[in-house]
């Protein structure tokens, strides 16, 4: 360790500067790399500038502080991401993806009065990505010790730092996330720790580029946990671990090996037909590493979390691996979810099996943002974001993710007022299905806290998206042409129920389609609904749009709603949110609900979530249930026959091309059985905060659902047939 200490602040704060004042830090290898905007339209097809940095770039950082006697706070931050030790023991890890606009630190409680030292793993991913804001160019450090708003300590060019050349690999995924190929020869163990000398270290240079604004992080930290295999066995050359489900997190292991030894390493959510890990994932995630040993014991360090069940350990000669490895376990990581707070017991047509298989898909997908797949994309998607927000609202009673989650959609209207897809993240993406149901994410939070400051505070981005939507708007009010977005109406393409419109990419085809209208007249009532809330004098213009859809796409006929306003084809799709949204007619929803209910007619996870809202709109609970539970390979049973302990992207693992098999988006079955069937139903005008009107059909004779509600734990339970009861607790009860 380097003898020169930060200087610091008296006892009393003397000497002290503002924290905010701090300025950001970087290694001397940055002064040459340009920072970039990155955000591009997707028809948009031109090269980004070169940045002139380097990919997949892990950077050891140590600083030695001392601290006056009393409570410190450390407020941390680094762009991508970090890792942190305090005197070599785990302090935590961050921050969440943000932009740089809204870029948050986070804070930890240091107990002052003594000289500590701070190690952090800093990563640079480089890569043009859905999960951070990455590949722009802007890699550091930013570090602060306080007592109050008086700076103690910071990162300044005494902290000291080394390039490690521990990892390589290739990238998975969309340029998700690089492969980690470890190489423990070229690791020191004792880096961290407060001893180690790193004079021969360079030192950080301050990093003038820097233009973030920085936020405190109201989200919690992650939660770490150990997971031991539930089993093992041999497999030709090597060992099989079966970790129980699906995790999201990293694979540890400890080996004794020889000098220059590889072990090979594959992941997998299943098994292939021989029994070995399917490491070529059918999500285009191929999950194969290589670690090379030093003589002697070796910790393997894994940085970036996988999604996977399965973990088979390979050598390269007769040599068992299970002879030299002396630990394996997974560290998983999620965001904080009690474990008992909400749960549902019921074996009636395996709705609590279905329930906990949703629950652990919730569990895995909420990282520091709510993923589309923990895999794949790691993206926060602001579509499936609406039905994950909900679901986990409920399995936690917070509204902390949710909150963040509107905020970077939010965010993402510096970029377009129409907001983005996928946010925080450097890929832009714009879906117009998705925008128009932002409204639904930001009414969630009023529905669970009846906090009107927040809704105001959201109402001008969820206006403008309206507003942007409405230069799309001819003489009737309907859409047409919605050029600028993907109009996804359902994916993958094969369960759109052959919708009659050209869904091309990137530019839609000409003409006004239902879909796109259906979810236009939503965002359009959501907005009304904020307004009337708010107490805000506006026009309302729900009323001839709703007028002009019925007008354009109703077969009086079919009694069914059309696909276009020239096409008789009525699917699945232009049906389902006119009904969720109040837009089908009183003498069309027996038809309604014979589609739902005809043979090899098909739907994707995410709209079935609001085709079944519909059904509940219209009072059709038994066909709903029916349909939640339905047997055949179209819902959340037939994954559950598959094997799955997560929710997949489609009902089955063969009904797309690359089909992840932890997909969040099928958790709307969670928010379906709470409300739709238990009937507890989040009610800000209510006193009690929620309505209570069961829903559960006869063939259910015992049911117990747990769940937190603003302070409160409501159980709903059915005994023997008997009629729904709830009792009410205070939390912690």
């Amino acid at each position: 360790m380097s003898d020169k200490v930060v200087k610091t602040s008296d006892s009393e704060g003397n000497g002290g500067a503002d924290w905010e004042e701090i300025p950001w830090m970087t290694i001397r290898q940055w002064q040459s790399v340009r920072q970039i905007h990155v955000l591009h339209r997707e028809q948009h097809t031109e090269p980004l500038p070169d940045t002139n940095a380097p990919c997949n770039l892990h950077v050891l950082v140590r600083g030695r502080v001392s601290l006056p006697a009393g409570p410190c706070i450390l407020r941390l931050t680094a762009d991508d991401s970090y890792q942190a030790w305090l005197d070599g023991t785990w302090l935590g890890q961050g921050p969440a993806p943000a932009y740089t606009g809204r870029y948050p630190y986070q804070e930890y409680e240091i107990a002052g009065g003594r000289t500590v030292t701070l190690a952090l793993h800093l990563y640079y991913q480089g890569k043009i990505t859905r999960s951070c804001s990455g590949g722009d160019g802007r890699f550091g450090l930013w570090a602060v010790f306080c007592r109050g708003r008086q700076v103690t300590a910071a990162c300044d060019e005494s902290w000291r730092y080394r390039i490690s050349s521990a990892y390589s690999g290739e990238t998975v995924g969309y340029d998700t996330q690089f492969l980690e190929n470890f190489d423990s020869r070229l690791w020191e163990e004792e880096w961290k720790e407060p001893g180690y000398d790193d004079s021969d270290w360079e030192c950080l240079t301050e990093a003038k580029w820097a233009d973030y604004h920085l936020v405190r992080q109201e989200t919690q930290p992650l939660e770490r946990r150990r997971a031991e295999p539930v089993s093992c066995r041999p497999v030709p050359g090597g060992i099989l671990y079966d970790f129980g489900r699906e995790r999201t997190g990293c694979f540890h292991a400890v080996a004794r090996g020889r000098d220059g030894q590889h072990l090979i390493l594959h992941y997998g959510e299943e098994l292939d037909a021989a029994g070995r890990v399917r490491f070529e994932m059918r999500c285009n995630c191929r999950y194969e590493e290589q670690w090379t040993l030093r003589e002697g014991s070796n910790v393997l360090h894994p940085w970036e979390y996988k999604a996977f069940r399965y973990v088979e350990v390979l050598g390269e000669s007769e040599e068992c691996p299970e002879d030299i490895l002396t630990d394996c376990h997974v560290m998983e990581r999620y965001y904080p979810m009690e474990e008992g707070l909400c749960s549902l017991a019921c074996e009636t047509d395996e709705l609590g099996r279905i329930f906990e298989m949703c629950k652990n898909t919730v569990r895995c997908g909420t990282q520091e943002a709510f993923l589309d797949c923990p895999g794949r994309e790691k993206g926060q998607y602001l579509g499936d974001a609406i039905i994950t927000a909900r679901a986990q609202v409920w399995l936690t009673g917070k509204t902390d993710m949710l909150r963040k989650c509107i905020l970077d959609f939010i965010e993402s209207s510096r970029v377009t007022p129409g907001l983005l897809a996928v946010a925080p993240g450097s890929f832009m993406q714009e879906i117009a299905d998705f925008s128009l149901l932002f409204g639904a994410l930001v009414l969630t939070d009023y529905d669970f806290t009846k906090d009107k400051d927040f809704l105001g505070k959201c109402y001008p981005t969820l206006a403008g998206m309206t507003d942007f939507y409405g230069q799309y708007r001819r003489a009737d009010g309907l859409l047409e042409n919605v050029a600028h977005a993907w109009n996804l109406v359902d994916w993958p393409e094969n369960l759109r129920d052959d919708y009659d419109f050209a869904l091309t990419r990137p530019v839609v085809g000409k003409g006004c389609h239902n879909v796109v209208n259906a979810l236009w007249y939503g965002a359009l009532i959501m907005k009304e609904k904020a307004e009337d809330i708010l107490e805000l004098s506006c026009e309302k213009t729900s009323g001839p749009v709703k007028e002009a859809f019925q007008k354009a796409f109703y077969r009086p006929e079919q009694k069914l709603f059309a696909d276009s306003e020239v096409s008789g084809h009525c699917s699945l799709h232009a049906n389902l949110y006119a009904a969720c949204f109040g837009l089908m007619p009183k003498q069309a929803e027996d038809a309604y609900e014979a589609l739902m209910l005809t043979p090899g007619r098909r739907c994707g996870i995410f709209p079935m979530y609001f085709a079944l809202r519909g059904l509940a709109r219209m009072g059709r609970y038994e066909t709903l249930y029916r349909l939640l539970t339905r047997e055949d390979d179209g819902g959340w049973r037939n994954m559950l026959r598959e094997g799955a302990t997560t929710c997949f992207e489609a009902w089955g693992k063969d009904q797309k091309w690359n089909t992840s098999l932890c997909h969040p988006w099928g958790s709307g079955a969670i928010p379906l059985m709470i409300e739709e069937l238990a009937g507890i139903h989040p009610d800000p005008n209510a006193l009690s905060g929620y309505r209570f009107c069961p829903r559960l059909p006869k063939q259910i004779e015992d049911f117990r659902l747990r769940v937190p509600l603003r302070g409160w734990l409501l159980e709903v339970v059915r005994e023997r047939g008997a009629a729904a009861t709830i009792i009410v607790r205070a939390a912690g009860q």
